[in-house]
């Protein structure tokens, strides 16, 4: 009998019933009193479970923000009371925002008494209040608390509340603060606009997870702002998402002239990079020098190294996933960019105003100048030329406040020629429609349609030999998701589908004269799909979990020529006994898998969370090349009859910690990969013009591990990163036999691994107008393979070559200076310019790009070092913003 009525264990059997009918069978069955006027808690109902606890905890929750208290008079007498000094937490909050001189906008849905003590659903938007584009991962708070939440990559968020007042704050990177007075009785949306701050850096801002919550937010996502572009250090004053994803932890390449990037071992090809949800196959301009993204056309960035959701697939290491910008739906804004070899420019407003809207970039290059510039001892390429564009243009409509529809087109394309001897072009174009609908204050989803093509040309122009060698990849996808938020959950489901179309080559003559073959290889077509879901489940205050199921299909068909082989022995054209022929739609092969996902974030002490990731990912399309660096004319190949899919398993841990309200963090994070059916080619491989790839490639196992470590500094006029990377990669491919096997069978180093990288990069706050940035990077140097010996054979001289990737080439340095001079900072001012002066290896370092070997009089190979920028390049740009 001396038991606290408040220690009442509950059972479950509360879910769903009202508040006092479960108080008078609790009164009855612990022989206690409860004393309360019922209409205070009249209509008030249990939507959750309290199965294994107390009373106590249940009443307190119950009656979180509200008026409502329960006092304990004796062990078996409880009093529910009014106590109005409840509301005080919000009234200090309000009267805070007031006193700081900030604008507080009023929210009132439903009336007090109306569903009082009920749990409402309030969502909204957060935007830009001069474009009207969404604001993703915007912080919203409530009574200055620990309570918050964050919007979703399309700036919107809900929030699950007992109805009573609320005071809501709404921050994002570089913008005022907005603050709102709620009187939540009932369901409600809320449209917030945030303003710009009138002071910023305006610069490519690599936010990551330090200018998020660093212990709330998911493992291995990092998110980057490119909103209002300052340059940071670049290459000749071009700015370049991708390099800038290349500074984070975990990520490095392979050297200057590099196209794309690495991500913890793994290769280029398994990075999957979205342009407005369409995959995006060749990112690069000038052979890696820099993208093929023009920044002021996008709006956000997310990258995923680790934890990968269940919504993405296809690639087996990492996500960038690029969202391009809405135009601006109230006026027209242009921005002019004018560099040393490009020059760029971008306009968005209004077609109707607050219903459609556009945005068009345009950037194209005048580089030749510094190609022309060029002298070595092995080359003249004084009439070399190189020119590119790209452009982009995204159309916007408000169907309805429920219905948005947009349009997005891309393209680019590039020509690269040598003098007097060949011309490299590759282009990119892709066109989508998006169709986001909310059916209901909890459901929502978005359908794209689109359509991607890839290819090259590579002209010959000697006229004995003049010929045209293609390659095009044509893709049409069809997405479909659904977004339901109920209760702790947040569920992300859906059904994706691709057909692919892969023209594997073509050689034609282009001149009568010509003595170039003809060769035309046959298309391969393939279709991709998967079924996904995935659930955010917040268990509590210090616990959340993501899990995921991902099951990927991919089917290959005709019409195509499959050849055999002899049983038994190596795969060469000598060994072939015959000849499949499949019709048009008869399918070859089918390859099926399931992905598990799950991601735990478990804050353990205050500003400190410990996570665990892992995701298994299966990639059905394959990077065939036999350079270290990626150019545009290597090829993909699909799976098929000989090529099996790659799986990749990625487990990932990491302790996060904040320090003095997120003035400082501190991020350490270990992963292991194991990859099956990872693609190396043999020694002395063919690969263009290949129909029988099958003979030159092998597949075997990958592996990677690593830790990162990341210190940051948020706060201050000095604020900035260091981290360091430990990292190794390797790959293992043992046949049958020699000729089958790479290195012997024996582990040999994959090309890109580098086992120690180390970036810094800081900022400097000079004034309000002058800033200093800087970017220093180190890695080890990538592995190669040498010559270690030549012998005579048959009056030739013949290499003898060390194992796969045995040697390193010296390690790579390199420091990046910029002066960031903005103008006024006045906001009545309709045009805002900004000078960036950039010096691009400042202490003129000559980092090797490759090792090659040349035969000496004496018949020895004499090893040179090939530096792509060996000097100090300075640059300077200027960027106009009109509005």
């Amino acid at each position: 009998m001396a038991q606290n009525i408040l220690d009442h264990m509950m059972n479950g059997s509360e879910q769903g019933r009202q508040l006092l009918e479960v108080l008078s069978e609790i009164a009855d069955e612990e022989q206690a009193s409860i004393f309360f006027l019922p209409r205070w808690i009249d209509g008030i109902q249990i939507n959750k479970s309290y199965s294994s606890k107390s009373l106590g905890f249940m009443l307190e929750e119950l009656f979180e923000n509200t008026e409502l208290d329960a006092v304990l008079m004796y062990p078996k007498v409880l009093v529910l009371i009014k106590d109005p000094t409840k509301d005080i937490q919000r009234r200090e909050a309000l009267i805070s925002a007031l006193m700081q001189g900030k604008k507080v906008e009023t929210y009132e849905f439903g009336e007090p008494g109306s569903s009082s003590n009920q749990e409402v659903l309030i969502e909204g938007e957060i935007i830009d209040w001069t474009t009207g584009e969404e604001l993703p991962f915007a912080t919203v708070s409530v009574n200055d608390s620990l309570m918050s939440t964050a919007s979703n990559d399309q700036g919107k968020f809900s929030l699950k509340l007992l109805a009573g007042s609320y005071v809501l704050r709404f921050n994002f990177l570089d913008y005022t603060e907005k603050v709102v007075d709620l009187h939540a009785f009932d369901n409600g949306k809320i449209y917030v606009e945030l303003e710009k701050e009138s002071t910023q850096l305006d610069e490519v801002v690599v936010q990551g997870e330090r200018t998020q919550d660093l212990t709330k937010s998911k493992i291995g996502r990092t998110y980057l702002n490119v909103r209002d572009i300052k340059l940071a250090p670049a290459f000749l004053g071009e700015v370049d998402l991708v390099k800038q994803v290349q500074t984070l932890p975990g990520v490095t390449t392979v050297g200057e002239a590099a196209t794309g990037f690495n991500v913890r071992g793994g290769s280029v090809d398994q990075n999957l990079i979205l342009y407005d949800g369409m995959p995006v196959f060749n990112s690069s301009h000038v052979f890696g020098f820099l993208t093929t993204f023009i920044p002021e056309a996008v709006n956000d960035v997310s990258f995923y190294k680790g934890g990968i959701p269940a919504n993405y697939g296809g690639r087996a290491s990492s996500v960038l996933d690029i969202k391009s910008k809405d135009g601006d739906l109230n006026r027209w804004n242009a921005n002019i960019g004018i560099g040393m070899i490009t020059s760029k420019a971008m306009v968005d407003g209004p077609l109707k105003e607050g219903k459609t809207a556009m945005a068009a970039s345009l950037r194209s290059t005048y580089s030749n100048w510094l190609v022309n510039a060029i002298r070595t001892d092995y080359a003249d390429l004084s009439d070399s030329k190189v020119n590119f564009y790209d452009a982009t243009l995204k159309l916007t409509h408000l169907v309805s406040d429920d219905t948005k529809l947009s349009f997005t087109g891309y393209s680019s394309k590039d020509a690269f020629s040598l003098e007097g001897d060949t011309t490299y072009r590759w282009h990119n174009l892709q066109v989508s429609v998006r169709l986001d609908h909310q059916f209901t204050p909890q459901l929502g989803s978005d359908f794209t349609l689109g359509h991607t093509v890839y290819g090259y040309n590579v002209d010959n122009e000697d006229p004995r030999q003049a010929s045209r060698l293609s390659y095009q990849i044509n893709l049409t996808s069809f997405q479909s998701a659904f977004h339901l938020d109920k209760a702790e959950h947040k569920l992300d489901f859906g059904w994706q589908l691709t057909h692919y179309r892969f023209q594997p080559g073509k050689l034609e003559p282009t001149s009568g004269n010509s003595n170039a073959a003809n060769i035309t290889m046959d298309n391969q077509y393939s279709i991709e799909s998967a079924f996904y879901l995935n659930d955010e489940w917040e268990l509590n205050d210090k616990l959340r979990l993501e899990g995921g199921l991902r099951v990927p299909m991919f089917f290959s068909f005709g019409p195509a020529e499959v050849f055999t082989y002899e049983l038994g022995e190596v795969k060469q054209v000598s060994t072939i006994t015959d000849t499949l022929s499949y019709k048009g739609g008869k399918l070859i092969k089918a390859y099926f898998g399931l992905e598990p996902r799950l991601s735990v974030n478990w804050e353990f002490a205050s500003e400190a969370s410990l996570k665990i990731g892992y995701n298994r990912i299966y990639q059905f399309l394959h990077l065939v090349t036999n350079t270290a660096a990626v150019t545009p004319v290597d090829i993909w190949q699909p799976s098929g009859y000989y090529f099996r899919p790659q799986r990749a398993d990625q487990i990932s841990a990491g302790l996060f910690k904040d320090f003095r309200d997120k003035a400082y963090g501190l991020s350490t994070e270990v992963f292991y990969k194991f990859i099956e059916n990872q693609i190396d080619f043999k020694d002395g491989a063919r690969l263009i013009l290949n129909n029988h790839l099958e003979t030159e490639l092998l597949q075997g196992k990958g592996e990677a591990y690593g830790v990162e470590t990341s210190v940051f500094k948020n706060q201050g006029k000095l604020t900035g990163s260091l981290s360091y990377t430990y990292s190794r990669s390797f790959r293992t491919i043992a046949g049958a036999s020699t000729s089958e096997s790479i290195n012997k069978g024996e582990r040999y180093p994959s090309s890109y691994d580098q086992p120690h990288i180390v970036n810094l990069g800081w900022k400097l706050a000079m004034s309000k107008r002058h800033f200093f940035t800087g970017n220093f990077t180190y890695h080890t140097g990538r592995p190669v393979t040498i010559p270690l010996a030549v012998f005579g054979y048959d009056n030739n001289s013949v290499a003898y070559f060390s194992g796969r990737n045995q040697y390193r080439i010296p390690d790579y340095h390199r420091l990046d200076l910029a002066l960031v001079v903005e103008g006024n900072h006045n906001k009545r001012k309709k045009w805002k310019g900004t000078w960036v002066f950039s010096i691009y290896n400042a202490y003129a370092r000559k980092n090797p790009y490759t090792i090659f070997f040349r035969t000496s009089r004496a018949g020895v190979p004499e090893p040179y070092q090939l530096s792509i920028v060996g000097t100090i390049l300075p640059s300077v740009s200027y960027n106009l913003k009109l509005n």
